[in-house]
């Protein structure tokens, strides 16, 4: 079993904990993979404060010592939160150096679970399924299929831009409502409104709002606060896409 220096067991803490956090995990599983892999190696007066957008752990073990991580990007994946969850159970007895696990933790974040392309048939995928759940018809399934495809192509591009995740959101709403409406006033078999319902919902903050009920849950009120308000800008966002599209049709004399 390799020996660490609290400064290196704390830069493995802290670097499992940001990759989490990116990836939309709950704030006190966090806390709780930052305080179990410090106490694995020894480090057993290591403390772990978390919210959405930043990881602090001290250690006084060694002299009092303070790690900062921030998260500026945060997207929901599964894969990442697996991966790092076999990473902290079997921390104990690996046996790999520093370095190697620093590299093996930088590489989870970069390598992706599945292709592009996928990512968009899947959107398209999911919004063709709830239209048809909220009554539409195979035309309306094709066009909500079409919006959420297009919806998933716009928020790859915006991905890297400041508030990507609102402003992915706010095209989402415009795309979606644009292609409703015009294609709606083109045929009477086609209906706006379950276009509209299934085109909205990738892009939904769902997993989002029940992480911050399960932070509630779990006494983290002030995380639990802030991805709340953040859930619910995201859905505003989408909101307001769909609803600037509607507007401006109903001053372009077109019906709602």
């Amino acid at each position: 079993m390799q020996n660490f220096t609290d400064h290196e067991i704390l830069n493995i803490s802290a670097r499992a904990g940001n990759i989490l956090l990116n990836s939309n995990a709950e704030t006190y599983r966090v806390e709780e993979t930052c305080q179990y892999i410090c106490e694995t190696k020894g480090l057993k007066f290591a403390e772990a404060f978390v919210l959405p957008t930043v990881i602090i752990l001290t250690s006084n073990t060694e002299g009092e010592q303070t790690k900062i991580r921030k998260s500026y990007d945060r997207s929901v994946n599964i894969y990442n939160i697996c991966k790092i969850n076999d990473f902290s159970r079997g921390f104990k007895n690996d046996t790999r150096s520093y370095t190697e696990m620093m590299e093996y933790l930088k590489a989870i974040p970069q390598k992706k679970p599945y292709p592009d392309f996928l990512y968009f048939v899947m959107c398209g995928f999911v919004s063709g399924s709830f239209t048809l759940l909220a009554g539409g018809t195979v035309y309306d399934f094709i066009l909500s299929y079409v919006c959420g495809l297009l919806s998933g192509l716009i928020a790859s591009y915006v991905r890297h831009l400041p508030a990507n995740t609102f402003l992915k959101s706010f095209f989402a709403g415009i795309i979606t409502g644009t292609i409703a409406l015009t294609a709606s006033s083109l045929s009477p078999k086609i209906f706006y409104e379950p276009i509209i319902v299934g085109g909205m919902k990738p892009f939904f903050p769902g997993i989002a709002i029940l992480s911050a009920l399960r932070d509630y849950l779990a006494g983290e009120a002030a995380s639990g606060t802030t991805r709340l308000a953040e859930s619910l800008l995201v859905g505003g966002s989408l909101g307001v896409g769909v609803a600037l599209v509607l507007r401006i049709n109903m001053l372009l004399g077109g019906s709602v």
